[in-house]
């Protein structure tokens, strides 16, 4: 959907009021802008968030109450935003430490702080690539404020902020005869050729997958990187399974590959923010941190995961 946050908060003020004119006079627009900006947010949802009742102004329909619930979520998360914003212009010289989970630092990372550096280019922000365990240990030795990984984690210890989930999805060469599909099964991957990333905790939930089926992957290549991983796979040598894609197009020294969802109920991590509960985070972690969930909220990160596939019920 492609809105405004003006669009977001006509609408809420119209079902707060139930009226389009009071929302109008409240806001000290016309209604004629209330009205546009409803129009325009029906039309991109394709159904209506209100039902115009005659001389008894309007009504949310039940989508519309369901979306203005997730609309005030995230006005509510903006004005956090705006307030950690705010605060960040006494902090202009601070430093952020962040620890990511390798596969995930290229392509979150330059989304999530750009909106933060272009606002403070003098801020300084120190990124590790790290493993999961890595992430563990600079957490707790305070090398790291904060991180950003794969969840679940240990409750007691650690807050997790989600930020949207890693569906498996499968990533095969252009030429496989499965790649033209529109979904593929575990079941019949696990004859073809694989490539594992070589970090323990991403291999042992990539064998889980399977051996949940009762299958055994054909393991032949192992490799250092995702960036590895996917030139493999575009040169016609392997297949590979990814939680995340990169948000925009890959090219590949030879071939390409094609990324299909896989079919069935499948173990899925979050991806989120990980901080330590007894550690307060400065004012530039807390601003970084709520553009994470402002940037969630808006749909910025959909474009790094694939959702599984759903046979149609008829």
């Amino acid at each position: 959907m492609h809105y405004t946050l003006k669009h977001l908060r006509y609408i809420e003020a119209a079902e707060r009021h139930q009226s389009i004119t009071a929302a109008a006079e409240t806001l000290l627009v016309s209604p004629s802008s209330i009205a546009a900006a409803i129009d325009h947010i029906e039309a991109q949802a394709g159904q209506p968030v209100f039902a115009r009742v005659p001389s008894r102004g309007i009504a949310a329909t039940h989508f519309g109450r369901k979306f203005l619930d997730e609309i005030r979520l995230l006005l509510a998360a903006q004005a956090r935003f705006d307030d950690k914003i705010m605060n960040l212009g006494q902090m202009i010289d601070g430093t952020a430490r962040i620890a990511c989970f390798t596969p995930l630092a290229p392509i979150l990372l330059p989304t999530i702080l750009s909106d933060v550096r272009e606002r403070y280019p003098q801020l300084r922000i120190d990124v590790m690539e790290s493993t999961s365990e890595e992430i563990g240990g600079a957490l707790e030795s305070g090398e790291a404020d904060f991180a950003l990984c794969y969840g679940p984690v240990h409750e007691l210890i650690y807050r997790f902020l989600p930020l949207f989930v890693g569906y498996p999805h499968a990533a095969l060469p252009v030429s496989h005869p499965l790649a033209s599909g529109r979904f593929v099964t575990l079941e019949q991957l696990a004859p073809e050729p694989l490539v594992v990333l070589d970090l323990e905790m991403s291999r042992r939930y990539l064998m889980d997958l399977f051996t949940g089926r009762g299958l055994k992957p054909n393991v032949v290549y192992s490799a250092r990187s995702t960036d590895m991983m996917r030139a493999l796979i575009a040169a016609g040598m392997c297949y590979g399974i990814f939680n995340i894609r990169p948000m925009i197009e890959q090219t590949y020294a030879k071939g390409d590959l094609v990324r299909l969802p896989l079919a069935g109920e499948l173990d899925a991590p979050r991806v989120g923010v990980l901080t330590r509960r007894d550690t307060k985070l400065t004012p530039v972690c807390e601003a970084i941190v709520a553009a994470c969930e402002m940037q969630a909220m808006q749909g910025a990160f959909d474009r790094a995961f694939i959702r599984p596939y759903v046979p149609q019920e008829f």
